[in-house]
């Protein structure tokens, strides 16, 4: 099996095709056959990523008619298939990403465009939520609204830290098991205590990608350190190109991990949101919330 193949691919084995595993500025970091045990470093070409014009002609009258612009061609992400062109003694270039099969995302809460890309490529879609920060059956069902259009990967609910289970929290579970129905599995586990953890690795096999989806605290890094079997530490090694750590709390990273399986671990979400749809699940009055101390 080529480096490639060990990354997810299923398509024609060809040169210059690779996966982003991270991204840093106008840097990426990609896995390829060209590169059989590491990473190389890419940039994109730019006249590749621009949005093109076009201008109708003139009509009978000499008045143009207005302009119109072709869509932005999407830009590289973390977990993205790319092709490139490989340059051994400078910089490779991204010249196109190809077609994804899955992706997730959410209105931008920036509000500069439409919708913002949050994971691409995977095969499930961890949904996390924690027991002992805020327990939301409202945030949840947003969620699985938003995973409706996601492509072919399965989504699964994750409620983690199960071991602070307390008397009485099985009704905020059969409240929960009513709210997902038959939209998603529910997983319940403790990286501490490891139950569950049986279930999540029904999930983790060779050539599979899962991605990390929730709030920030929800258990998102300590359960990719107890998947990877040791520590993985918020900032990792010194890249030797920028003389700087990748930090997988603020970026997009896809791990591997030792089973052969992979992890898109994602950001912390402050907030979510449907494309078009004002997020503000406490005006409309939903159920919600429930706060541990």
């Amino acid at each position: 099996m080529t480096r490639i193949e060990q990354f997810g691919w299923r398509g024609a084995v060809e040169p210059g095709i690779g996966r982003v595993v991270s991204a840093h500025g106008d840097y990426y970091h990609l896995v390829c056959n060209e590169q059989p045990t590491g990473e190389i470093l890419a940039r994109k070409k730019k006249s590749a990523f621009m949005r093109m014009k076009t201008v109708a002609p003139v009509n009978m009258k000499g008045k143009k008619i207005s302009e119109e612009r072709a869509e932005l061609p999407p830009q590289p992400l973390t977990g993205d298939f790319v092709r490139f062109r490989y340059n051994a003694q400078g910089e490779s270039m991204i010249t196109e990403v190809l077609p994804r099969f899955s992706h997730f995302e959410r209105k931008d809460p920036t509000a500069k465009r439409t919708s913002q890309t949050l994971a691409v490529n995977f095969n499930t879609l961890f949904v996390m939520m924690s027991l002992n920060e805020n327990f939301s059956t409202a945030r949840i069902r947003r969620y699985l609204d938003l995973a409706q259009d996601m492509g072919a990967a399965e989504v699964v609910v994750v409620v983690t830290k199960v071991d602070l289970r307390q008397d009485g929290d099985e009704e905020f579970f059969d409240e929960l098991r009513e709210e997902v129905g038959d939209a998603a599995r529910i997983l319940e586990i403790s990286s501490l205590t490891g139950e569950g953890m049986d279930l999540v690795n029904e999930y983790v096999k060779p050539g599979q990608t899962l991605a990390f989806i929730g709030s920030s605290g929800v258990g998102k890094s300590t359960l990719l350190n107890t998947l990877m079997g040791e520590e993985w530490q918020a900032t990792q090694e010194i890249q030797e190109w920028s003389g700087k750590g990748r930090h997988t709390t603020t970026s997009r990273e896809l791990v591997m991990l030792p089973s052969g399986a992979m992890v898109i671990d994602t950001p912390g979400i402050r907030e979510i949101g449907m494309v078009g749809e004002i997020d503000d699940l406490q005006a409309k009055g939903e159920s919600t919330h429930r706060w541990r101390k």
